[in-house]
């Protein structure tokens, strides 16, 4: 069957290539085909059907339309999420644009109704952008976020997507060098719930610094001076950890470095701490705080951070993407409570609706 397969997929992206017209009018009986594909077990199949779905995506008008039924099949089918979601997007990535990919996924997930599954999402892209080699020309634009508005302006749109997951917001801050951020973000995170899932994926973050992608972050690390919000950063996620591995991982690479580190890092303070919990409050005072500790601290030049990036509307934006989630989780847990009292209220009434017609009975 896989020849067969292989073979029908080769003539239908000549025919796109041929025939484009002609085979975009039979999308909508061929499109459901090509998802399914998606999920066959051999991976050549899998390779060359995403190369179908590259050539349609060619055709402005139906990239998005492509990208879309790609996320809700995803959201449909998290086993092929879980399975082929790597595979999926850094092929996609290869054959297309890595930015245009993650700035179309950033859009459709910024609008994702299901929380849980955009967190699940934003979770699985954001491991494949630290990790995966077919993404490195998109490493190295949003690490010029700072500086570049091409870049500030790539940073926001997936910082607005990722704030549905909050270490990948961090992480994304970390790879981006927008420290300042990144400490005032761990202060929030320290708001939240703690859960197991969010501990372990602190720890694959912690794992992820101590690999090449981080390489630079830890060279900055010897300049504490220039950089206090990363130690700041550091520091912080360490203390949200529990005594584990990955807490002992993290504090021996900042016990390498000196205690004149700590001391400027202590120093350092950023008013996005001060931030109010009203969107009033973070727009009356954007001015000079972005100016003062927000370039040094994060990029270490005297260039103004608020040229490109908003960084208390960015703070302000995570705020309230995180207070939905937590609504969410606290709507399931009074649904669960619900279920778990009835349930209970049926087993003791009927139990005494029994025992009191048993007692008539007698």
């Amino acid at each position: 069957y896989v020849p067969t397969r292989l073979a029908s997929l080769q003539w239908i992206s000549m025919m796109l290539a041929k025939k484009p017209d002609t085979m975009f009018k039979h999308l909508p009986k061929l499109f459901p085909s090509l998802l399914d594909t998606l999920s066959d077990p051999d991976d050549k199949v899998v390779r060359l059907d995403l190369k179908v779905l590259a050539r349609i995506c060619v055709n402005k008008e139906h990239f998005d339309v492509v990208l879309n039924n790609l996320v809700n099949r995803f959201k449909c089918d998290r086993k092929l999420l879980e399975t082929r979601g790597s595979l999926i997007v850094r092929q996609l990535s290869v054959l297309l644009d890595g930015e245009s990919i993650y700035r179309a996924f950033a859009s459709i997930l910024l609008k994702e109704v299901d929380l849980e599954f955009a967190s699940l999402m934003v979770q699985t892209l954001n491991l494949i952008l630290l990790t995966s080699s077919e993404l490195f020309e998109l490493r190295g634009l949003l690490k010029s976020s700072l500086t570049s508005k091409q870049s500030s302006e790539l940073f926001i749109q997936i910082y607005q997507a990722w704030a549905h997951n909050a270490v990948s917001t961090f992480s994304l801050c970390l790879l981006a060098r927008v420290y300042e951020l990144a400490s005032a973000l761990v202060t929030h995170m320290a708001e939240t719930e703690v859960t197991v899932g969010f501990l372990m994926q602190v720890d694959k973050l912690v794992q992820l610094i101590e690999s090449p992608i981080f390489i630079q972050l830890r060279l900055q690390l010897l300049e504490p001076r220039r950089y206090p919000f990363l130690l700041k950063s550091l520091y912080g996620l360490l203390m949200l950890l529990p005594q584990s591995s990955a807490f002992a991982c993290l504090k021996n690479r900042l016990d390498s470095v000196s205690t004149l580190g700590i001391l400027t890092a202590d120093q350092a303070s950023s008013s996005l701490l001060a931030l109010g919990g009203s969107s009033n409050s973070s727009k009356s005072k954007e001015g000079g705080g972005n100016k003062k500790g927000g370039s040094r601290g994060s990029s270490g030049k005297s260039s103004s951070v608020a040229e490109h990036l908003d960084m208390k509307s960015l703070l302000y934006q995570f705020r309230e993407m995180q207070l939905k989630h937590s609504e969410r989780r606290k709507h399931i847990f009074k649904q669960h409570s619900l279920r778990r009292r009835q349930k209970d209220d049926r087993k003791k009434y009927g139990g005494g609706g029994g025992g009191s017609r048993g007692g008539h009975g007698s």
